[in-house]
């Protein structure tokens, strides 16, 4: 059911440009602005899993490099989400179709930000512009705590980044709206084991809201958890969009949309993320040869077997010979 109170632009501000802090104009006041897709500028992040049945990644370590650079993963992991998802035009609407009770604070949180981008790096422009919401406690105990440190080392400040609002549950029956994130309502981060259990056991009452671009930002963290490598995954400093000896690489790979047709919010994501080494083994030249050798030496074994076949043939033809000479 969409609300009848109109939204001002400033409240599409952060699924505007950055060159523009003014977002399209209100659905019920204009037409609906189409999307106009593009690539966002200076994307960082591309898909190192683009081949699924190649098990080795090959990449160029500088432009001019003679041949490739080729990794090879250590140890991988691999998660599915649940979320919702929502376009700009849901801003009006009530949940569970739409994101009006978390409006106010989606904007103090949001206003004047560069939208973090859609999946793969695109940005869809307009009212397709998309964002998605989960439950708090659905979301990976680390990528929660990388969130709230994003904000409470920032206080005072800018706030952190602005990618992952964490608002409180509004109860929609009662009319409620929130008004602030539940980071921004807390000046610091728990401190002792106590304030932490408090801090964590409030969790179940929240959401969170993103840009599905913002997970790019931390996609380790959203599959370290329980992992065979998750020191390694949960250490920031090794993720890197490009390749290199013992760092870490982490993708969306996979993602379904909601069925707005039907009425129907809901979607997933599924995340990889692998620790990799440099692939000292035989270079793929060699590994072509050395395939070839093998066909050639299959060949080799099977010509062969023919020829011991074909000895054997003989040596019993000989013995019949004998046989049938020794009779006559």
């Amino acid at each position: 059911m969409k609300t009848t109170s109109l939204l001002s632009a400033a409240t599409y501000a952060y699924l505007a440009t950055v060159a523009s802090a003014v977002g399209p104009a209100v659905p019920e006041n204009a037409e609906r602005l189409p999307g106009k897709p593009d690539l966002m500028p200076n994307w960082p992040w591309r898909n190192p899993f683009a081949d699924a049945n190649n098990t080795r990644i090959t990449i160029s370590s500088e432009p001019e490099a003679s041949a490739p650079t080729r990794f090879v993963p250590t140890c991988s992991s691999q998660r599915t989400f649940r979320a919702t998802e929502y376009l700009l035009d849901d801003l009006q609407e009530l949940p569970p179709l739409g994101l009006i009770s978390w409006v106010e604070a989606l904007r103090k949180t949001f206003t004047n930000r560069p939208y973090p981008g859609s999946w793969d790096g695109v940005d869809p422009h307009g009212y397709d512009r998309n964002m998605l919401m989960m439950e708090y406690m659905d979301v990976p105990l680390t990528v929660r705590r990388w969130i709230e440190e994003e904000e409470w080392s920032a206080a005072g400040k800018t706030k952190g980044k602005g990618l992952f609002a964490v608002l409180a549950k509004a109860d929609v029956e009662k009319g409620e709206k929130v008004v602030a994130t539940a980071t921004s309502l807390r000046e610091k981060k728990p401190e002792t084991e106590e304030e932490e259990k408090e801090w964590r056991e409030g969790d179940v009452n929240r959401v969170v809201i993103f840009a599905p671009g913002a997970v790019y930002e931390n996609a380790p963290l959203w599959v370290a958890e329980g992992s065979e490598c998750e020191e390694t995954l949960s250490d920031m400093t090794k993720y890197t969009a490009k390749p290199t000896d013992g760092a870490v690489v982490a993708y969306p790979i996979d993602k379904t949309s909601a069925n707005r047709a039907e009425g129907k919010r809901e979607m997933e994501f599924t995340i990889k993320a692998q620790v990799l080494k440099v692939d000292d083994s035989v270079s793929e030249e060699d590994e072509q040869q050395q395939e070839k050798g093998e066909k050639a030496g299959q060949f080799k074994t099977q010509v062969e077997k023919v020829e011991e076949f074909k000895t054997q043939v003989e040596e019993v033809v000989d013995k019949v010979k004998t046989a049938v000479k020794d009779e006559l």
